[in-house]
């Protein structure tokens, strides 16, 4: 599995949705969705921006760093990161 996937994988559990809700929420088949995760496929630009904007976190983080070995408020401040965070560090209070 890539870093992408892992993290695809994480934030959809820390959001607690499963693959059909966030794939209906990003207009895309779950079987599409589900090949990003595994890491059998990698997202082109255009969805890869809409899965970033519906996790909001940018894509530099979404695909160079291990979002599971960052605590929510520590992901704030990563100077990468240029999108508000409020939805996940709201998870996390």
């Amino acid at each position: 599995m890539s870093l992408l996937s892992e993290n695809l994988r994480y934030l959809r559990a820390q959001k607690k949705c499963a693959q059909q809700q966030v794939a209906n929420d990003l207009i895309i088949s779950r079987g599409r969705y589900s090949k990003y995760e595994d890491g059998k496929s990698e997202p082109p630009l255009e969805i890869l921006k809409r899965i970033s904007g519906y996790y909001h976190v940018s894509i530099d983080l979404m695909v160079s760093v291990d979002l599971r070995k960052i605590h929510m408020h520590d992901l704030a401040a990563l100077e990468e990161n240029r999108m508000l965070l409020t939805e996940l560090l709201n998870l996390h209070k």
